[in-house]
């Protein structure tokens, strides 16, 4: 509460207490002519009892509060008792001066009590992009005493900081204003911005390359720099940000770019396309060379072909053992246990030695029996008789012809 507003509180309190104990009487609709003139006559005394009660918890107990409220009820009783619209006066001015001073009290007190309820927030993410960047990065220390100074520029004492709620809470100073709160976000806001602008704090920046269409040689790069510069100027820049530009190897423009908002931080890719498109104009009216082909990007190493258990790395084999080994290997078979046949002659035989062929294939072919004991006995006593027989016999002797296969003939019973 500032001075004014506590003393007009203070003359209409006085004026309404004594009227209604009975003190004093007022000339019909005389009320608010004695309230201002009430209020006139404690001007230049309710100064000093504002601030001390801005600041102080126990207005009675201070020697210098008591002296200026003594100097205070003086003042108003005399003003009051000579005024041209009070009617009549019922009680003796001790008891008018004890009445001003306790309503003078009561007044002050209220003032105190209220002045908690009278604090200004600050929120310093609702200051700005920049504001509130810098607020966030800026080092503690730097922080309270741009707030301080904030709030000296706009009439109040800063009484905390919440760094995790990112709020100052200002106490507003005698004699304060109305647009109190709206001065101290333009005071906060400029004395962050102040930051930035002396290095103090950095903002974030965004980085961004594009491809050119031309060839800059360096000795061509320095002819069009202050060319090249205006078109940034007029992309880049055109909205207050901050850039700058860098062309390292004649081929790319590399762009450092600092936003002041956060629509400037979401739209930066549209700003670097048409400065890009500016550059690549500049260039070709310039009769730089066109670039036919970009350079390949490096060949990443390939990872290693083979590695065993340990983590070791093994050469890698050549292609023709990779695709032997990538066709799977044949099944093995069993093997069969029949014997070689001969290989077919491509001449014609005579019927008689193909059907004798025959035979002995056959013969031959006729698996063999499980040999056991009793089959081995039988073959041998089959043998030995076999052998007698032949002995007895006297065969004639035979030609080394071959043996026709003409049947017999047989006489039909």
């Amino acid at each position: 509460m500032n001075a004014l507003n506590l003393s007009r509180r203070l003359a209409s309190r006085i004026v309404e207490g004594l009227k209604g104990r009975g003190r004093i009487l007022v000339v019909k609709g005389g009320t608010a002519a004695l309230v201002r003139a009430v209020d006139d006559a404690m001007s230049g005394y309710v100064e000093p009892l504002a601030e001390r009660a801005l600041h102080a918890q126990a207005l009675g107990e201070d020697p210098a509060t008591r002296e200026a409220l003594s100097r205070l009820t003086g003042h108003v009783t005399q003003a009051l008792l000579a005024s041209e619209h009070l009617e009549d006066v019922f009680a003796d001015r001790s008891v008018v001066e004890r009445e001003v001073l306790d309503a003078a009290r009561l007044a002050l007190h209220e003032a105190s009590a209220t002045q908690g309820e009278a604090v200004v927030r600050v929120e310093l993410d609702l200051l700005g992009y920049v504001a509130a960047t810098a607020g966030k990065r800026a080092r503690p220390e730097s922080l309270v005493r741009a707030l301080e100074r904030a709030g000296h520029v706009a009439g109040a004492r800063l009484q905390t900081y919440d760094p995790a709620q990112r709020e100052a809470v200002f106490h507003p100073e005698p004699p304060a204003n109305p647009d109190l709160h709206l001065e101290l976000e333009e005071a906060v806001a400029d004395e962050l911005c102040a930051l930035v602008e002396q290095g103090a704090v950095e903002l974030p920046t965004l980085e961004r390359t594009a491809p050119l269409t031309h060839e800059v040689s360096p000795s061509e790069r320095a002819r069009l720099t202050r060319l090249i510069d205006r078109a940034a100027t007029r992309t880049l820049r055109r909205t207050g940000n901050t850039a700058t530009w860098a062309i390292p190897d004649g081929r790319s423009v590399r762009i450092v770019y600092t936003p002041l908002s956060e629509l400037d931080a979401r739209d930066v890719d549209i700003h670097v396309a048409a400065f890009v498109a500016e550059l690549n104009t500049l260039l070709a009216d310039a009769g730089a060379p066109p670039i036919t082909s970009q350079p390949a990007p490096p060949a990443a190493a390939e990872p290693p072909k083979h590695a065993d258990g340990n983590g070791a790395v093994q050469e890698a084999e050549p292609a023709a053992e990779e695709a032997a080994l990538s066709e799977p290997a044949p099944k093995p078979t069993r093997a069969r246990a029949t014997t070689k046949r001969s290989p077919r002659s491509t001449k014609r035989t005579p019927t008689g030695t193909r059907a004798a062929a025959t035979r002995t294939t056959t013969k031959k072919r006729a698996p063999a029996k499980r040999a056991t004991k009793a089959g081995a006995a039988e073959e041998a006593t089959r043998k030995k008789a076999t052998k007698a027989t032949t002995k007895k016999r006297a065969l004639p002797a035979t030609t080394k012809k071959a043996r026709t296969t003409k049947p017999r003939a047989t006489k039909k019973r």
